[in-house]
């Protein structure tokens, strides 16, 4: 997407909404009224967005549309998402499950059982496309919301496996995106929750690959032909190549560096023998790639990442790239944050869980927007402003700090708009977030604004 695509809020708004199928040509034009509206101020409320009540009342009417669905809203992002991963050679989809909690929306129909079942709301299933180098996010490739179906009591151990379970999304998502292109691979990344062997087979019988972290110990077939088990193979490996790391803070864990060591090996993973559907598929060759930490300070848990890939590994220099798409998975839960902090999905006071999806049809693209903003602001800081922001907005921001709008770099130019929203660029402070990006991205539409109106008045 062009940059003033991302920055201009209705030109993203018609990019991104002018060619939804709603059954009627005055719906979509709608649509893409009401998208520029919230870009323009992603957290507020629908009537601060609209400003009007006959503007606020045109927005309920578009929500409550049965032909107005989640999948005809984004499905024009998601057909660009992929136009966009079939220009680079590989693709990172990362992909992960977040919660949606309207339990303060009590006495609204249509929610299902979240959390520890005292919950109410419903799962969001994403799939961001990231290009591996820069972590670039090229949008949504697929999302599916749906609701946690309650166990049937008395349910037998046949039952069970013939139904249809909650983890069957993880495939059903890498069903929908499809195998790779001629000109593209897909590698599909996730977390724990993504080790399912179903997942992995259903990857590589589409022609994709997988990165994932893995969560079970499984029996896996080694070069002998013995059959042994996933972690005690992964964990008996020398170490085989080591490199500094910058721990992040985390969950209460305190930043640190620290070394990591990295080992790996091919295996052949195993199908579960317990489960009739599964036991008779063969066996996926993989490689397993371990990294660690070792002399871990006191009271700090030590970092172990075990790794399932299907792309070959030959040398360190490879298993090490493998490690560096695993570590892009932290995107999808960025961008979950986004639409739940960005955009405020679970604070949004629609009166029904229909008009909530719907919403989230328009909310979901926005929270692609904010996560692209970011990308812009960490993009080529070399560069000169003038060659990719307009005019106007470069001129107000150069006039506000002393700047010449021609000396400019995208780098000072994005410094100065996180300063208008409270950075204050300290020593050891890292690079600036999304939402002071955002904050001072609306002051300087704000003063944006201003110079438009005054241009306009009859003194």
């Amino acid at each position: 997407m062009k940059t003033q695509e991302i920055l201009d809020p209705q030109e993203w708004a018609e990019t991104t909404f002018g060619q939804a199928q709603l059954q009627d040509r005055r719906r979509t034009r709608r649509a893409v009224m009401a998208a520029a509206q919230m870009a323009s101020d992603p957290a507020a409320s629908l009537p601060a967005q609209t400003q009007t009540w006959k503007e606020t009342k045109a927005v309920y009417r578009l929500l409550d549309e049965p032909d107005v669905t989640f999948d005809a809203l984004i499905q024009p992002h998601w057909q660009q998402t992929r136009e966009r991963m079939d220009t680079l050679p590989l693709v990172l989809l990362v992909q992960d499950t977040t919660d949606l909690d309207f339990s303060h929306r009590r006495k609204m129909s249509g929610l299902g059982e979240i959390g520890d079942g005292n919950g109410r709301g419903w799962y969001l299933q994403t799939v961001l496309a990231v290009e591996p180098g820069s972590r670039e996010v090229l949008g949504c490739a697929y999302q599916h919301p749906f609701m946690r179906i309650p166990v049937p009591k008395g349910e037998t151990r046949t039952q069970r496996r013939q139904r249809r379970k909650e983890t069957d999304i993880w495939q059903e998502c890498v069903q929908a995106i499809g195998p790779s292109t001629s000109s593209s691979v897909r590698v599909h990344v996730g977390d724990r929750g993504a080790d399912i062997f179903e997942f992995l087979y259903t990857c590589r019988s589409l022609q994709t690959h997988f990165v994932v972290r893995a969560d079970q110990n499984r029996r896996v077939q080694t070069a002998d032909e013995s059959i042994e088990h996933l972690f005690e193979q992964a964990r008996g490996l020398p170490a085989q190549d080591q490199r500094p790391f910058d721990l992040p803070a985390s969950h209460g864990r305190k930043a640190r560096a620290t070394t990591l060591h990295l080992s790996w090996m091919p295996l052949s993973l195993l199908p579960p023998r317990h489960d009739p559907r599964l036991n008779k598929l063969s066996a996926l060759p993989i490689w397993v790639v371990r990294v660690w930490e070792e002399d871990t300070p006191t009271g700090e848990e030590p970092l172990e990442w075990i790794l399932l890939t299907s792309i070959e590994v030959t040398s360190c220099q490879d298993a090490w790239q493998r490690v560096d798409w695993y570590r892009a998975r932290w995107v999808v839960e960025e961008y979950h944050q986004y639409l739940k902090t960005g955009c405020r999905i679970q604070e949004r006071q629609v009166q029904s869980a229909d008009r909530l999806i719907r919403l989230l049809g328009m909310l979901s693209p926005l929270a692609v927007r904010l996560l692209q903003l970011r990308d812009l602001s960490r993009t080529a800081p070399d560069r000169r402003a003038q060659e990719v922001i307009e005019p106007d907005t470069l001129a107000v921001m150069a006039a506000r700090t002393g700047q010449s709008a021609v000396a400019m770099t995208v780098g000072d130019f994005w410094i100065e708009v996180a300063h208008m929203g409270g950075y204050l660029a300290r020593k050891g402070d890292g690079p600036p977030g999304w939402k002071t990006l955002w904050k001072g991205w609306l002051h300087l539409q704000g003063l944006l604004e201003g110079v438009h109106l005054a241009s306009h008045l009859r003194l």
